[in-house]
């Protein structure tokens, strides 16, 4: 086993399982002040409503098989508020489409 030679600029490096059990090391003052100086991120898009939602068995299925393909297809999750929010716009303008006095 190498051993470690102490060479006077700080502590040593721990190696091994001991390094899996060390206390946390506190951030300096200067990390903190940067960490303020940060703006908070701004949200550009849309502003997302929650609410509770019941769906039939089937519809659920629908949606599931819709985010297994498109994972398949990108390989990224689709989540399920974006094929309700999609559903709702289209279910939308086929309402307002043509014959439609609204």
């Amino acid at each position: 086993m190498n051993t470690i030679k102490a060479v006077g600029l700080g502590k040593p490096e721990v190696i091994g399982k001991k390094s899996l059990f060390l206390p946390p090391e506190k951030a300096t003052s200067k990390e903190q002040k940067s960490r303020l100086e940060i703006p908070p991120p701004t949200s550009t898009g849309e502003r997302r409503v929650r609410m509770t939602l019941e769906i039939t068995l089937k519809s659920l299925s629908i949606i599931q098989e819709w985010q297994s393909r498109y994972r398949l297809d990108t390989g990224h999750p689709l989540p399920k508020w974006k094929i309700i929010s999609d559903a709702l716009e289209l279910y939308e303008k086929t309402r307002k489409g043509e014959g439609s006095e609204k």
